[in-house]
């Protein structure tokens, strides 16, 4: 009897194994394989350039789709990406022809962190700022406003998303975790506002504790 691949199935293998080595050439990669992928498709850790050196963990789910995302996929695994403990990044693979995947696809990254992000601000009546959209195209130095080439997403970005998502998780609030010291910042507006109950509550449990601590 002959056996037959789903060609949705043959697709998304195609846009996964694109991501995992696109990411690879900067990162540890672990898949999820098949049959045990609840909304995470890849588990990455990030190297250092020079050392390569183990340093930020983050995850990904990939979609290969002939058109942008609608918002009803993104939303369906929300709260399960927002209980994760690193930060968790959406590509979209956007191909035109199925035989041209590898080669011509658009990797379109939707900011998980920044969504999540932006739908608890709007809770509380709170705008934020940021100079990159929540959806953005990685691409080479020169062909994009928003300039976020895989180097920059990991390097730069990430670490970013990590101090966002431990102080939307947590109440933490981290200094960038720099990879790259020769970057700026990235800086939302309004955050603090949002999470400001969560952060004085680990204020407050750390000065008990140092206080503790000082009698024993």
């Amino acid at each position: 009897m002959k056996k037959y691949q789903s060609k949705t199935i043959h697709i998304g293998n195609m846009g996964e194994h694109l991501i995992a080595s696109m990411l690879s050439q900067h990162c540890i990669v672990r898949d999820v394989s098949q049959g045990k992928d609840t909304g995470i498709d890849l588990y990455c850790e990030i190297l250092k350039k020079d050392s390569l050196e183990l340093t930020l963990h983050f995850f990904c789910q990939v979609k290969t789709y002939k058109k942008h995302i609608s918002r009803s996929e993104i939303e369906k695994n929300m709260d399960y990406w927002g209980n994760q403990p690193v930060p968790c990044f959406l590509f979209l693979v956007k191909y035109s022809n199925v035989k041209t995947i590898n080669k011509e696809s658009e990797i379109w990254v939707y900011d998980l962190p920044y969504f999540l992000a932006i739908s608890d601000a709007k809770k509380k009546g709170i705008t934020l700022k940021r100079h990159v959209e929540k959806k953005f195209l990685i691409c080479d130095e020169n062909n994009n406003r928003d300039r976020m080439t895989i180097e920059s997403f990991l390097y730069h970005h990430v670490p970013f998303s990590y101090g966002l998502w431990q102080m939307r998780r947590y109440g933490l609030v981290l200094p960038n975790p720099e990879i790259d010291q020769n970057l700026p910042e990235v800086l939302v507006g309004g955050l603090t506002k949002i999470y400001k109950e969560k952060i004085e509550k680990q204020i407050l449990y750390a000065n008990r504790l140092m206080e503790k601590e000082k009698t024993e």
